[in-house]
């Protein structure tokens, strides 16, 4: 998985209930409720199960006289149910494609809005950017653990992450700015551009989610896990320069641009896991606040994504 977040939702998709028949019982199903809407035997010339006699006709009325009463055949709920309109994801209460969409944009919203908010004030007062910088990243993460692992889907907590991660990037990326000018910029337009070409082959079916995607985008983030880790520690106790394992050149090639790429291309492999646990949410017809947890799972993906675009840049000017 991209995400831990999936591994919850696989595990509670699969539990969701079904109908007898093996169907995803829809809200306000209950078993049983219509007992003789399928099998209901109904005696001809009868209303209630009565002979029919001469004469009549077979409502038990003289022919040629109005009946005086319509047969009520078995199962009326179910005849009305019958002519009503079909109801569509919406008035079932199931997640659509619409619905992650609008979570999506929604939190995306808080985002660039905390952002904005981060940037102007760590113009004015690098140290208080500084300190935005360091509550969003804290926030940011305490609260994607709370969303990974919390049994329940909390819209407000999703928005809050949204939130602390706007401020943590709009700080770094002013620090980026000031040095490199122009970086944010080609930052944006290059995750815009991964995530755009990622949801187009995907949509288009050239591009598959797969156990061994799963297996190598696991190995893959374990290892920048790691990678970067090491290199902060020997960084700070002085064994490396300042520039960590990025500095080290194989080749001719800084490893930190050979990393970069890698990481690059594992946030796309990131992305077409989290698009497919949408596809396969609404294609199961999942309730729709689970709309909000793949938002969350999307959203992890691009603010990773986002920060490893803008070390490669800053690596790829400064060669």
């Amino acid at each position: 998985m991209s995400n831990p977040v999936f591994d919850k939702l696989e595990t509670q998709w699969a539990q969701q209930s079904r109908t007898p028949a093996g169907y995803p019982s829809m809200p306000g199903y209950q078993p049983g409720a219509y007992p003789n809407a399928g099998g209901a035997q109904w005696t001809p010339g009868t209303a209630q199960g009565t002979q029919q006699t001469a004469g009549t006709t077979p409502y038990g009325a003289p022919y040629g006289q109005p009946n005086a009463q319509a047969p009520q055949y078995p199962g009326g709920p179910l005849e009305e149910a019958y002519r009503a309109p079909a109801a569509d994801a919406v008035d079932r209460g199931v997640m659509t494609y619409d619905d992650v969409i609008m979570k999506m944009a929604i939190s995306m919203g808080v985002l660039f809005a905390s952002a904005f908010v981060s940037w102007s004030v760590s113009a004015v007062d690098t140290s208080l950017g500084a300190m935005l910088s360091l509550v969003g990243f804290i926030g940011g993460f305490i609260l994607a653990m709370v969303n990974t692992f919390s049994k329940k889907i909390r819209p407000a907590l999703v928005l809050a992450y949204a939130g602390f991660e706007g401020l943590a990037l709009g700080a770094v990326s002013q620090v980026f700015e000031l040095i490199y000018p122009g970086i944010v910029v080609q930052a944006l337009i290059a995750t815009a551009a991964v995530f755009g070409v990622t949801l187009a082959l995907f949509a288009s079916g050239k591009v598959r989610n797969s156990s061994k995607l799963m297996r190598f985008t696991l190995i893959a983030l374990v290892s920048i896990l790691v990678y970067r880790l090491l290199s902060m520690v020997l960084t700070l106790t002085g064994v490396l320069s300042s520039g960590g394992f990025d500095s080290i050149t194989i080749m001719g090639i800084p490893l930190g641009i050979a990393v970069g790429l890698i990481a690059v291309f594992v946030g796309a492999s990131c992305l077409i896991q989290d698009f497919d646990q949408a596809k396969i949410g609404v294609e199961r017809g999942v309730p729709a606040k689970y709309a909000w947890a793949c938002a969350f799972g999307i959203l992890v993906t691009v603010v990773w994504m986002y920060l490893e675009i803008l070390r490669l840049i800053a690596r790829f000017r400064n060669n």
